[in-house]
């Protein structure tokens, strides 16, 4: 018994034809499918794909500090003192609540400090 045979003693499709044919309907069914996992796949992936964003050095952060006036230098340098986790030396904060400049390289000293620990 050769394959022809055996081809030939199979029973016909019991489904009509156009049913056991690829159309266009099933063309486009799998494309939505396969569109709907993409954005499933891109909703859960989406977070880890994102760029991460750095938070500015110290550095940066003083450097841009200093294009300030100066009040408003003293001001943005406490301020960044604070985040660090550093205390205000007392004639600096006397300084701040009377409107004078300050040394701001004093503070920048400080913030550094702070920083590095």
């Amino acid at each position: 018994m050769t394959l022809e045979d055996l081809v030939a003693q199979l029973h016909p499709p019991r489904l009509p034809e156009e049913f056991a044919a690829l159309g266009w309907n099933d063309v486009l069914a799998a494309m939505g499918l396969g569109f709907v996992l993409a954005a499933l796949l891109l909703t859960i992936l989406g977070p880890l794909l994102r760029p991460r964003t750095r938070p500015p050095r110290p550095a940066a952060l003083i450097a841009r500090a200093a294009r300030l006036p100066p009040q408003e230098r003293l001001l943005a340098l406490a301020r960044l003192l604070s985040e660090t986790g550093g205390t205000l030396p007392e004639d600096q904060r006397a300084a701040l609540y009377a409107g004078q400049p300050g040394d701001p390289g004093r503070i920048e000293a400080l913030i550094l400090r702070a920083r590095a620990r």
